[in-house]
């Protein structure tokens, strides 16, 4: 499985353009911003190589991951978004009030940047830890079938039950990484790193937590390829 690196925003996030079935994709963690000057990036990626993005999966709510989804969602009406249940009050009309104690939780008081993460769009689906994106996006999806062939509803499907999501609180309470077993494949967002872990002192962090998680994805074949949210390309889980 190839997936597309896309660094965007202020912190050069990590993000993925996820190959599904045919030119279905889904997209990890857009970040992209005005004041970056890339905005329009991932939306020019897409519409360049004809992809359909079908979701933006968020691997948790923190300000650097999200600032674009709003263009996304403007720009392609029906895609879902999906963020973690514990980590929901990161996105939608009320962001503003959660970025501002992340904001608080590292000394940072940009009004602009706190302008790019209020107001945006709310999660359409809403994960909890065991799901496969289908499951998580089964009704969502049930909304807009008329929208693709049945041949391609059942490959879509099909390619969405092999993502898992797996709840790795610690970074934030609804951090999640997204697992495909077939391809070996792990999106870790900022759960973990190549020989580290994500912080765990901004506001809803845990120490604790975290390594309870990173104990989770220790069970995973040792030849997984993992994908995080900043940084390295790539790396194989055993290499830790």
């Amino acid at each position: 499985m190839k997936l597309q690196l896309l660094q965007t925003g202020i912190l050069r996030v990590n993000t993925w353009v996820v190959p599904l079935c045919k030119n279905f994709v889904f997209i990890v963690d857009p970040a992209t911003s005005s004041i970056t000057d890339d905005e329009n990036c991932v939306v020019e990626y897409l519409q360049k190589n004809n992809l359909i993005p079908m979701g933006i999966f968020l691997t948790h709510g923190h300000f650097d991951h999200i600032m674009g989804i709003e263009i996304l969602k403007k720009t392609f009406a029906d895609i879902i978004i999906g963020i973690h249940k514990d980590d929901a009050n990161c996105i939608g009309h009320n962001s503003l009030e959660m970025q501002q104690k992340f904001f608080s939780s590292v000394g940072l008081r940009s009004t602009e940047l706190l302008s790019e993460v209020s107001n945006l769009p709310e999660a359409d689906a809403l994960f909890v830890d065991g799901q496969t994106l289908f499951s998580a996006c089964k009704k969502n999806l049930e909304n807009i079938k008329n929208n693709f062939s049945p041949l391609d509803y059942e490959e879509l499907k099909a390619s969405l039950e092999n993502w898992k999501i797996i709840h790795t609180q610690g970074h934030t309470k609804g951090s999640v990484c997204f697992y495909n077993e077939n391809e070996k494949t792990l999106i870790s967002g900022d759960t973990l790193f190549y020989g580290s872990y994500g912080r765990t002192d901004l506001y809803g962090g845990s120490e604790t937590e975290i390594f309870k998680s990173l104990k989770k994805l220790q069970t995973l074949p040792s030849n997984t390829q993992v994908f995080p949210g900043h940084d390295t390309f790539g790396f194989t889980l055993g290499s830790q």
